[in-house]
């Protein structure tokens, strides 16, 4: 990933934040020499750092178990908040027009070594495991032992859980840092009065903020 020292993010609060609140990665792997990507919600299991792990799993139709994609160094891409940005919103422009629309956006890229498992009683424990993480929000909240017995074991059979073990990690916040204090300010404004979508509000508090995810 192209990473200006000034987009570099590593902050570890907000790093894990964002996989918490965007949880569905894309699994980027090799397989049979091409590259394939797969999008899958991941559960983090112990710090975001060397050793950590990224819990999840797939159909077992998935040729991603099968193929040589355990043997190298996997990608597991996180998009966070994202929203364009127009110069209008930048106070600079009233002075010299020297300006042009940008993108920002804050994403972390998480590398590792990927590992399969068809132990029912591993499976089990990654669906309740991701069932709560997604569910906890909810008013009334579905556990796995509300599903009857034998459905349960019948859809356990159908997937294979999988797990990527942490090698390194990388984090772009790209969200106006390169702009002055007026800009900046001229963009947060832009985006809570003049945006459209929740994601729009989401960045505006990521500039405000230079590092949290912005999910006010």
């Amino acid at each position: 990933m192209y990473l200006p020292k000034h987009f570099e993010q590593q902050d570890l609060e907000s790093l894990t934040a964002l996989l918490k609140a965007y949880p569905l990665g894309a699994l980027v792997t090799q397989q049979d020499g091409a590259v394939e990507a797969n999008h899958i919600p991941f559960v983090l299991e112990g710090g975001l750092a060397v050793g950590g792990k990224l819990i999840g799993h797939v159909a077992k139709g998935n040729p991603v178990w099968k193929s040589d994609s355990t043997q190298h160094e996997s990608l597991v891409i996180f998009q966070g908040p994202e929203a364009y940005i127009s110069p209008n919103w930048y106070p600079s422009k009233q002075v010299h027009h020297q300006v042009v629309p940008t993108y920002n956006y804050a994403v972390v890229h998480v590398y590792g070594t990927l590992s399969i498992t068809h132990d029912e009683a591993i499976k089990r424990q990654i669906v309740t495991d991701l069932t709560q993480r997604m569910e906890q929000t909810r008013q009334s909240t579905w556990q796995v032992s509300d599903a009857p017995s034998d459905y349960l074991e019948k859809m356990l059979a159908a997937i294979v859980g999988i797990e990527l073990t942490i090698t390194r990690v990388q984090a772009k916040w790209k969200v106006s840092q390169n702009r002055d204090v007026a800009d900046r300010g001229g963009v947060e404004q832009g985006l809570r009065a003049q945006g459209t979508t929740e994601r729009d509000h989401r960045m505006s508090a990521v500039v405000r903020t230079g590092f949290g995810i912005g999910t006010e």
